[in-house]
C-alpha cells in the first residue's frame, strides 16, 4: 500500500469513527422523536412548505452537496413519499430516511439526514436522483421496506456503534484495496445482496455478467481503482443494527474520468458484525461539487 493511499484510509476512518464520540445530544429526542421529525419533514415537502418545521436559527441545508435556502429545490416540486426505510440514533441526535419520492411525472429516489439538537433540527442533508443521473436506477421497484431493516437487534446480541461503523468502513477499504496484495474481505454474511437505486446489483446479472456474490465480485476485483473519499457515518442505529455510510467513490471503470465521481449514500444491516444487506442511493456528478460537509 502507498504512503499516500494510507494517509486517506487513516483519515477516512478518523472521521468515520469520530461520529462515535459524540455524547448524547438530542435533547430527549427519542427514536420515536426522530422518526417524527422525519415524517414531519416529508409532509412538509409534499406541501412545498418547510414553515413548520422546527429548525434552528442556524441551520444548515444541502441538495446533492450545495448549500441552498431551505424551501429551495426539490423542494419546489416534490410530492408524497412512497417508500421509506429509518436510522435512528438517538444518542447522536442522527436520524437518516432512504425514501421514494414523487416528483412531478416521475419518482426520485430520495436520502435526507437530520441533526437533531435540543429538539432542533440544526442540519439538513439531501441526496435527491432522478433518472439519468445514475448507472442503476430502478426507484418503482422500491415498494416496501426490507424486512431486514425492520427487525430491532436483541439487546443481548448487538454490536456496539464503534463495531457497527468498523463493519461499514472495512467495506470501503476493501473497495479501496481490491486487486492489491493489501486487500481484505469486508465482512460479508452468507447470502448478502446490494441494492443500488433499487437495482439488485449482487446475485443478480449486472449488465450482461452472470450473476456473482458480493464475494465473487471483490475477489474478480470489480471494482478496482476506486478511491472512498469523504467517508462519514454520521447515523448509527444500535437498535436495529443499521449505519448510513456516506462516501464519494473516485475513479474505477465507472468513473474513469478524474472529473467524475459517485455520491453513495448506503444503508448497511449489520448484526454479529456482518454486513447482511445493503441498500444504497447513488448519484453520478462532477467531482467540484463535494458533498458540502467535509
Amino acid at each position: 500500500m502507498t504512503v499516500s493511499m494510507t494517509k486517506r484510509i487513516l483519515l477516512s476512518l478518523s472521521i468515520c469513527t469520530g461520529v462515535l464520540l459524540c455524547s448524547s445530544a438530542s435533547g430527549g429526542c427519542h427514536r420515536e422523536c426522530l422518526q417524527g421529525l422525519i415524517d414531519l419533514y416529508l409532509g412538509a415537502l409534499a406541501k412545498h412548505d418547510a414553515s413548520t418545521l422546527p429548525v434552528a436559527p442556524s441551520v444548515k441545508f444541502t441538495e446533492n452537496g450545495m448549500a441552498l435556502k431551505l424551501g429551495d429545490g426539490f423542494w419546489k416540486t416534490a410530492g408524497a413519499a412512497t417508500y421509506r426505510l429509518y436510522a435512528l440514533d438517538p444518542e447522536s441526535g442522527g436520524a437518516a430516511l432512504e425514501a421514494v419520492v414523487n416528483d412531478t411525472t416521475e419518482p426520485a429516489h430520495f436520502l435526507l439526514r437530520l441533526k437533531v439538537e435540543k429538539r432542533k433540527v440544526t442540519e439538513i442533508e439531501t441526496v435527491v436522483v432522478h433518472k439519468g443521473t445514475a448507472g442503476f436506477y430502478a426507484p418503482e421497484r422500491l415498494t416496501q421496506t426490507p424486512p431486514l431493516y425492520l427487525k430491532t437487534v436483541p439487546p443481548e446480541e448487538r454490536n456496539t456503534r464503534e463495531q457497527l461503523v468498523a463493519a461499514a468502513d472495512a467495506y470501503f477499504n476493501a473497495i479501496e484495496t481490491e486487486g492489491t496484495p493489501e486487500f481484505k474481505p469486508a465482512p460479508f454474511a452468507p447470502g448478502m445482496n446490494r441494492f443500488e437505486n433499487g437495482v439488485q446489483t449482487t446475485n443478480a446479472s449486472v449488465n450482461g455478467r452472470p450473476p456473482r456474490t458480493a464475494e465473487q465480485q471483490f475477489e474478480a476485483a470489480l471494482f478496482k481503482g476506486i478511491m472512498a473519499t469523504n467517508r462519514r457515518c454520521p447515523v448509527v442505529d444500535v437498535e436495529r443494527g443499521i449505519v448510513l455510510g456516506i462516501v464519494l467513490f473516485h475513479g474505477g471503470t465507472a468513473r474513469p474520468t478524474a472529473d467524475k465521481v459517485g455520491f453513495i449514500a448506503e444503508m448497511f444491516k449489520i448484526t454479529g458484525g456482518k454486513i447482511r444487506e445493503i441498500q444504497a442511493v447513488i448519484q453520478n456528478r462532477t467531482a467540484d461539487i463535494g458533498t458540502g460537509w467535509n
